[in-house]
């Protein structure tokens, strides 16, 4: 009977540690889900139109392609939303909710893009009177941008440097769009 009992002891023990892994295996499949959910819903922001147009102009600004909005100005409210959704996703990057290498993968070029214009736009908010550096989490992830290079076609020796292929115009305002303007 002793040797039946220790037998069933251990075959308690065995059973519990393979529901202890097994648990372990379903927690990190749902933190990948979780991670792969949060960086599409962040991602399908990021392209939306109103964000890509500011992205543009941001760069334009960083380029001295064109100036600083005016304060209170429609264009003005979009580079501070645009540059708080990339804050954002920042935040995710450092707090892990998505992977830093999703994100740099992808948007390292367009953030290296971005810094000087979005650097002109923290100093136009200091000039205005903030007195905190806006979009506290970008600044890191915008260095991190700098230096990365990936594996993945962008980043390899193509013959052609970034200063050779110029940014895009960006698309008109809202009131230069309308139909029958000229």
């Amino acid at each position: 009977m002793d040797t039946l009992g220790r037998f069933k002891d251990l075959i308690a023990i065995a059973i519990a540690a393979v529901a202890v892994v097994l648990s372990l295996i379903t927690v990190v499949i749902q933190r990948r889900q979780q991670q792969r959910n949060a960086y599409r819903e962040i991602q399908d922001v990021l392209m939306s139109e109103d964000i890509q147009r500011g992205r543009w102009i941001i760069i334009a600004i960083g380029l001295d392609d064109l100036p600083i909005p005016e304060r209170y100005s429609a264009d003005f409210y979009l580079l501070n939303r645009t540059l708080g959704i990339y804050d954002t996703l920042a935040m995710y990057v450092r707090r892990k909710v998505v992977p830093r290498v999703w994100v740099l993968d992808m948007w390292h070029h367009p953030l290296r893009r971005m810094q000087v214009g979005a650097e002109k736009l923290a100093r136009r908010h200091r000039e205005l009177g903030l007195t905190w550096t806006p979009w506290p989490e970008l600044w890191e992830l915008l260095e991190q941008a700098k230096n990365y290079r990936t594996s993945l076609r962008c980043c390899t020796d193509s013959g052609r440097s970034e200063s050779e292929n110029p940014p895009p115009q960006p698309p008109p305002t809202t009131d230069d769009a309308r139909p029958g303007r000229s």
